[in-house]
């Protein structure tokens, strides 16, 4: 006579995640180093070994990173892109990285486009005038202090 609702287990073992936390802890390891050797690479060995030179005499160019930002951008996406592939194969901890890894990549893909803007924008060099000096609008020179004619 138990006309009562049972109320379900509070764990319930049979229902399991996809994948097992081992294989899931290991491809997480395994895709963050990756990521972090192809950053390191294409922040500190691409600009150093583009840049190499032995050669006193040879001037020294400035390193402008917009060559080197859609690399950067491309092991973002593929880090978000794992961490959609990870997700919906309910592989927990290896979505969660991959989600990290590529929120921090991306905040590093934008920290360079702002700095590069900004040292684009700092050594542009200053617009010379290009008529006689005191001309009010760039028109023609009627306009210009001192023209009698």
């Amino acid at each position: 006579m138990n006309d009562l609702p049972v109320a379900p287990p509070a764990f319930d073992g049979s229902v399991k995640p996809r994948t097992e936390r081992g294989p899931d802890i290991g491809a997480s390891c395994a895709l963050v180093f990756l990521e972090l050797l192809a950053v390191a690479v294409i922040v500190v060995l691409w600009p150093f070994f583009d840049h190499f030179d032995l050669d006193p005499a040879t001037s020294v160019d400035s390193i402008s990173i917009w060559r080197y930002l859609p690399a950067l951008g491309g092991v973002g996406l593929v880090a978000f892109a794992a961490a959609v592939i990870a997700s919906r194969a309910r592989a927990i901890v290896t979505a969660v990285s991959q989600g990290a890894m590529a929120l921090l990549i991306a905040l590093a893909f934008f920290a360079g486009v702002a700095l590069q803007a900004h040292e684009d924008a700092r050594n542009r060099p200053v617009p010379a005038p290009t008529g006689p000096v005191g001309c009010r609008s760039g028109g023609d020179n009627s306009e210009c202090a001192g023209y009698g004619g």
